[in-house]
């Protein structure tokens, strides 16, 4: 079984948009929402979150988050337990004071969502004008607070040919990384127009290129586990950056949500529920509900289980659970057609021995303050170079040596 990686939490329903394509379905309330964790249970998830996942990246979402008056003493729990707490908000309420109190509390960072890159459509889809503009400014006050920025993009046929132009508008506002969402239909998104299957594979190949023009700015695409088909990377390899527990989809594998009244899904995108927190603690969720085992064991069905790279892709499940009902039902957006007499990839067991490399306590205390959502990039950067070098253990005079330039602006607390 790998290890917990990342966390999303949609703390709340509450939102001041109402965006087009929320999968959450998030509403506009003057009070929370019938049936959202209190405060007190909301610190016992954490503690929970912390034993079974330590140092896990944990998304802290909604809604709109910053609705939550606990959001500050969440995020301090979350850090004082080790977890990673990176905040996802629409931007709006973020001005300098409110990232200088998350920063204080422990946030590692932001991901604000942006998508366009000038107002029209994002303020269209969001349907409040100025949003754009807001979530910009949030981009701006968190990073004056010090606080690390991801900026988000969700793709549709009306913004994917303004790749390079958000790539610019990251760069704009010292994003430490731009994340591009392929939409799945769920929640409001069904009412969404998605990308046609070529659009799909061309847009993947786009964002693949601009990360190579760009590499001072890690760029990657989310809810598209073929991008790693487009870069010959097979299930548990790591190579420029690309992690190997990201391999394939993650849904309920390295991945979790927790909705608003504590039931947890593999996914933001996959309705089903795993296991209730009000029920059942969460390592037992984790290690014991049979829909994660499914995830976790099984093998996707259709063109994806017969596929040279069904292990190291095997397609998004939520878009077959989406399409089909099933979770390991074949991804019907995927249009890679296996070349004939091509076998089904086999998992290949991983030589571990390469990754000995030790790191002295003055270096690992660096690392650690290094945001959780690209430690693991920069380690294995790092890495690599020490192995180039014949160094055998990483110090921080190493390390500070062999930073890679896309850090150049962080400002870790």
């Amino acid at each position: 079984m790998q290890a917990l990686q990342l966390v999303s939490w949609n703390l709340t329903r509450r939102c001041n948009l109402a965006c087009g394509h929320c999968y959450l379905d998030a509403v506009h309330r003057k009070s929370d929402a019938p049936g959202e964790l209190a405060t007190p249970e909301a610190l016992g998830v954490l503690d929970q979150l912390a034993d079974t996942a330590p140092g896990a990246m944990l998304v802290l979402t909604g809604g709109e988050p910053l609705l939550r008056k606990d959001l500050c003493a969440l995020v301090e729990r979350a850090s004082s337990k080790g977890l990673i707490p990176v905040i996802g908000t629409n931007g709006l309420l973020l001005d300098e004071e409110r990232a200088r109190q998350l920063k204080a509390a422990g946030a590692a960072g932001v991901g604000i969502s942006v998508d366009s890159a000038s107002p029209g459509f994002h303020d269209r889809l969001r349907g409040r004008p100025g949003a754009w503009a807001a979530a910009l400014g949030g981009m701006h006050a968190a990073r004056a607070a010090g606080l690390a920025v991801q900026m988000q993009a969700t793709l549709f046929p009306e913004n994917r040919s303004e790749l390079a132009a958000f790539a610019g508008l990251a760069q704009e506002v010292d994003a430490l990384a731009l994340n591009f969402f392929f939409l799945v239909c769920t929640g409001r998104g069904v009412t969404q127009t998605d990308m046609p299957q070529a659009m799909y594979e061309e847009t993947l190949a786009a964002i693949v290129e601009l990360q190579q023009q760009r590499p001072q700015m890690m760029i990657r695409a989310r809810c598209a586990p073929y991008v790693r088909r487009l870069l010959g990377l097979r299930a548990g390899e790591a190579r420029d950056g690309y992690e190997g527990w990201s391999s394939a989809c993650l849904a309920g594998r390295s991945y979790l949500r927790i909705t608003p009244q504590g039931r947890v899904t593999p996914c933001p995108y996959i309705p089903e529920v795993a296991g209730d927190l009000r029920v059942r603690p969460f390592t037992r969720i984790w290690r014991e509900s049979a829909i994660l085992q499914n995830l976790r064991g099984g093998l996707p069905g259709g063109k994806c289980g017969a596929c040279d790279y069904r292990y190291s892709c095997g397609g998004c499940r939520a878009r077959a659970a989406a399409a089909s009902g099933e979770l390991l039902g074949e991804d019907p957006k995927c249009s890679y057609v296996k070349p004939p007499g091509t076998p089904a990839e086999v998992l290949a067991r991983l030589d571990t021995k390469q990754s000995q490399i030790a790191w002295d306590s003055a270096a690992s205390a660096v690392l650690g303050r290094i945001p959780g959502f690209v430690r693991e990039r920069i380690q294995t950067k790092i890495e690599e170079r020490a192995r180039t070098a014949g160094v055998t253990v990483v110090t921080a005079d190493f390390m500070r040596a062999n930073r890679p330039a896309n850090l150049a602006g962080l400002r870790p607390g």
